[in-house]
């Protein structure tokens, strides 16, 4: 488990410092700490996996106010429901571990494709409802655009992970509009993916499409699970990055 984080909350420090070498000794780097307060600044400083907090400690309000500040797990001790018990430290490190192991796991494609958001972008609204269906099915949250301008009204909204972008365009060409969305996510810093969709399926368009910014190209006489699994490989790689990010610490701002 090396390069994950914990952080334990808890008013006695014997059993805080016991939790964080039972922890350690499993490969989580751990902060122990004594309060509501000081755990928000280890959590304003960098990122936790896991935090293990006491109930009775924190209360329902302290509880409420460290969720809200972290996506991390929670591991509360106590004697209710749903509670770990705080005299039995290591079943509470067996229990901390096998949470980090569930968050840490790879994502399943279903998983995948019910956080991603696409943006369709073909003139024909056959195919692109066709498109926009497939998608759904799946459980993405799909964007169509008929053009160029609608493409860029939806990519200037942000929040979008991917591009599905028609080679041949009115009044545009597809490779054109690619160069232009490409410059569009590096001028605001985003990672949003390109595909080009193309009936023409040769090399000399691939490396068109490829120096224009695409990230893919997938014609459209391959299957659908075709564009899926590739669709489903730039997602992966996409939000492995992204989370990755999420898991560098905070710079303090300057004074």
């Amino acid at each position: 488990m090396n390069g994950l984080r914990s952080l334990v909350v808890m008013g006695s420090r014997t059993q805080g410092l016991l939790l964080k070498l039972l922890l350690e000794e499993r490969g989580v780097e751990t902060v122990c700490v004594d309060g509501v307060e000081p755990a928000l600044a280890e959590i304003a400083g960098g990122v936790q996996d896991l935090l293990i907090v006491e109930g009775d400690l924190a209360g329902p309000t302290g509880l409420a106010e460290l969720r809200a500040r972290t996506d991390a797990a929670v591991l509360v001790l106590g004697r209710g429901a749903g509670e770990h018990d705080p005299s039995d430290p290591k079943a509470v490190v067996e229990a901390a571990c096998a949470s980090l192991e569930r968050r840490n796991a790879p994502p399943t494609t279903p998983e995948i494709f019910r956080r991603a958001r696409i943006l369709i972008v073909d003139d024909s609204a056959t195919y692109r409802e066709f498109l926009r269906g497939e998608l759904e099915q799946e459980g993405c949250t799909v964007t169509a655009a008929r053009n160029a301008d609608e493409a860029v009204e939806a990519l200037a909204g942000g929040g979008l992970d991917c591009v599905i972008l028609d080679l041949v365009m009115p009044g545009t060409s597809g490779t054109q509009l690619c160069e232009r969305f490409d410059g569009f996510r590096r001028r605001r810093g985003l990672f949003f993916q390109i595909v080009i969709l193309t009936s023409q399926d040769d090399e000399e368009q691939l490396m068109t499409s490829l120096n224009a910014g695409a990230d893919d190209f997938v014609g459209k006489g391959q299957t659908m699970d075709v564009l899926k699994v590739r669709l489903m490989a730039l997602l992966r790689r996409k939000y492995f990055v992204e989370d990755h990010l999420m898991r560098l610490p905070r710079l303090a701002p300057s004074a």
